[in-house]
């Protein structure tokens, strides 16, 4: 089988898995749902074994430039493209992987639940579309599948059906719709202005565009649409509310897969479109900062440990910007931060597959996302809770661990930035993201400390004598868990020989140079950066998180509860999008249009007036035209009476009808005699019918010109609005 033709099953297989899941569903019903699963996780099996074969041949051969490449003409009207190079073949291999761990924890996960069948169709059809945008080999392609992943993922968001559920799917889906239409009208524009949309022909087409002003319009177009899949500010507001009421095996993929495909958009844009632009580069670098402090600050007071984890999804997809952003600044030695951010998204893919599955876990058992509730929950929970402290260790940077290498690549890069631009706004940054590292080992101590380490509290003691002890995963989702943990430290342990190698194959995203030089991770001055916020995150625990979001309880012997003091403030959805589009520009809209509507037909009420009055002055000159003729030049003519027809046959007509009144009045009518001139009757009757003909003539006369005045009037109104 050609290479090509493997890229296209690769795309098809999970669409077959799905149709085969429904067909299997429906033939066994719900009484019988382990043989859909399985032909769910058969199927998903299959394309990670094809994604990793692709990835390895890939870079087997990668040292003779060779890559796959799939091109299928006509389909959408522009056809569709497809290749997989260095960075596509990793995070299809990533991909298949978190699905094939979220599926097998749905064995256990999604017992008792409803919905089966269209849960299955959704991630089938989520997977397929997502590697479709991953295998993308031009913007029109990552589009096509980039709104079909939108629609099918919105099913995740609305599976429970609960009113929240419908509230955040709403939301959810209202984002991944206006993000497409602008991201659809970038296109548009790109396409204008470039020429192509061919990925790797960007660049030279970009360079070679004129319009600057122009290319950066299309540019924030697009960096709409991916921005709002990627969960970045202030497109944000979907995620912390769609991640808590999707299935945990779902959130585990909209999290760690679906937020990085918004991610790979902006690195198109990054380093393809405005390669080495310090203006575009310090709009990222900001956006990136605004968010991973918005998410940062709403993880330290959120007590719902789902929403906990999305809001720090929002935070970490913040930090990947920042690098994203840093590479504008840093000419040619981009490197750095291309790595950082490639091996960040890798690196949270994993940290979120492990954190929302043991979140779902909880969840399932006790009932309730509350921290409070869940308290003391893995206290012996042994490898559960080493899944969980090795994820939250490398999400907050602690070296040893994998996060705490790709954070040190981000803040080297923003150092680099401000040593070659001399720009406090890098300095800035830099201390910034230092201060969000340390908010995120702040929210992880109070995570792990509340899971594992507090007392049981009476809803975990109620679970524990309701499941008797159990209600632990699939041992086979326990075993993929642990593939990704060791991975995690086995990254942070030996960087050079894993993950370095690793963020250079998948730098072929763009047109960056590979780090070539070897970066030395646990010398001071890098081991610094992570002490710093490591320092602040313990700092904010105690002096902040500890006193400002807990209350005491009594008796005070008891633990104190945690409470959510930003609960009940308003957020930007609240604020400022749902008033914006349900409120002030329905109303704005509505009075122009009305105002339009009035104007438009105040000057055709002018226009109609004037046209009749010129028509019944034209009327009455040519009357008077009419009569002046006939009383000066035709005046002969008009007094020549010629006896028409009419007229000749009145006087035998009359005669006829006065013999026959004589007669009748001799005979019949001899008490009641008749009078009258039949003659004088009949010419009467000749000229009122004469006269309607000339009325009807003339009327369908008026209306005729009246039509064809009014017509040319429009068409001249017409020309001269255009």
């Amino acid at each position: 089988m050609s290479g090509d033709s493997i890229l296209l099953w690769l795309i098809l297989l999970p669409m077959i898995g799905g149709a085969v899941t429904c067909m299997a569903c429906a033939g066994f019903g719900r009484s019988n749902p382990i043989i859909s699963r399985i032909l769910e996780v058969a199927g998903i099996t299959v394309t990670l074994a094809a994604a990793f074969g692709i990835a390895v041949g890939l870079t087997v051969a990668e040292a003779s430039g060779y890559c796959i490449w799939l091109d299928i003409p006509s389909v959408c009207g522009l056809g569709l493209s497809f290749k997989v190079d260095g960075f596509r073949g990793l995070y299809i291999t990533v991909s298949a992987f978190a699905w094939l761990t979220s599926s097998v924890f749905f064995f256990w996960y999604g017992k008792g639940e409803e919905h089966i069948l269209r849960y299955h169709m959704a991630t089938m059809l989520t997977m397929a579309c997502t590697l479709g945008v991953l295998l993308s080999a031009d913007l029109f392609t990552t589009f096509v599948f980039f709104e079909g992943m939108s629609f099918a993922s919105y099913v995740w968001v609305a599976q429970e059906q609960t009113p929240s559920a419908i509230k955040a799917s709403k939301t959810y889906l209202a984002v991944a719709v206006i993000g497409g239409l602008v991201l659809l009208m970038g296109l548009f524009m790109l396409n204008n202005l470039a020429g192509t949309l061919v990925i790797s022909e960007l660049p030279d087409a970009a360079h070679k565009v004129a319009d600057r002003t122009a290319l950066y319009v299309a540019g924030g177009c697009m960096l709409f649409g991916f921005g709002a899949k990627a969960g970045a500010w202030p497109l944000h507001i979907w995620l912390p509310k769609a991640h808590p009421e999707a299935p945990a095996s779902a959130s585990a993929l909209l999290s760690g897969i679906l937020t990085k495909t918004g991610i790979f958009g902006i690195l198109i844009l990054s380093g393809q479109i405005f390669v080495s632009d310090a203006s575009w580069g310090r709009i990222i670098v900001a956006i990136g900062v605004i968010t991973m402090l918005t998410g940062a600050l709403r993880a330290l007071t959120s007590t719902d440990i789902k929403h906990m984890l999305a809001c720090s999804s929002v935070s970490q997809i913040g930090f990947i910007m920042t690098g994203v952003g840093a590479v504008g600044a840093m000419y040619n030695e981009y490197g750095l931060a291309v790595s950082g951010s490639l091996l960040h998204m890798l690196n949270h893919s994993c940290f979120k597959l492990i954190l929302f599955l043991a979140a779902g876990i909880i969840v399932k058992n006790v009932g309730s996302r509350d921290l409070n509730r869940v308290s003391g929950f893995g206290r012996k929970r042994y490898w559960m809770m080493i899944l969980v402290l090795t994820a939250s260790l490398g999400i907050a940077g602690i070296p040893g661990f994998s996060g705490y290498i790709s954070k040190t690549l981000l803040h080297e890069a923003l150092v680099t930035a401000h040593h070659m631009t001399g720009s406090p706004f890098y300095t800035v940054a830099e201390w910034l993201f230092l201060f969000a590292g340390g908010c995120t080992v702040a929210y992880m101590i109070k995570f792990f400390v509340v899971i594992f380490l507090r007392k049981p509290s009476k809803e975990v003691f109620e679970a524990e004598y309701r499941t008797a002890g159990g209600g632990a995963m699939p041992k086979a989702a326990m075993i993929l868990l642990s593939i990704t943990a060791a991975a995690i430290f086995i990254g942070g342990t030996v960087p050079e020989l894993t993950m370095m190698p690793v963020g250079s194959h998948a730098s072929s995203i763009a047109v960056y140079p590979t780090l070539e030089e070897p970066v030395s991770f646990f010398t001071w001055e890098n081991l610094k950066g992570s002490l710093i916020s490591i320092g602040i995150g313990i700092v904010l625990f105690f002096a902040a998180v500890r006193p400002l979001v807990s209350r005491k309880l009594k008796p005070l012997s008891e633990t104190p509860e945690y409470v959510d003091r930003l609960e009940r403030v308003p957020g930007f959805e609240e604020a400022l999008y749902r008033p914006l589009l349900l409120s002030i520009l329905p109303a704005v809209g509505g009075t122009l249009m009305r105002g339009i509507e009035l104007a438009t037909e105040g000057v055709a009420k002018i226009i109609f007036k004037i046209a009749k009055s010129i028509l019944a002055t034209a009327d009455k000159a040519v009357d008077a035209l009419t009569l002046l003729l006939r009383r000066t030049a035709l005046r002969p003519v008009c007094e020549k009476h010629t006896i028409s027809l009419g007229e000749a046959l009145c006087l035998p007509l009359g005669q006829i009808g006065n013999a026959f009144r004589k007669l009748g009045n001799a005979t019949v009518w001899r008490k009641k005699p008749k009078t009258g001139d039949c003659i004088a009757a009949v010419n009467r009757a000749r000229e009122n019918a004469t006269e309607s003909v000339k009325l009807v003539s003339r009327s369908l006369s008026y209306g005729l010109m009246a039509f064809c005045v009014g017509l040319i009037v429009l068409l001249v109104y017409i020309l001269m609005s255009l």
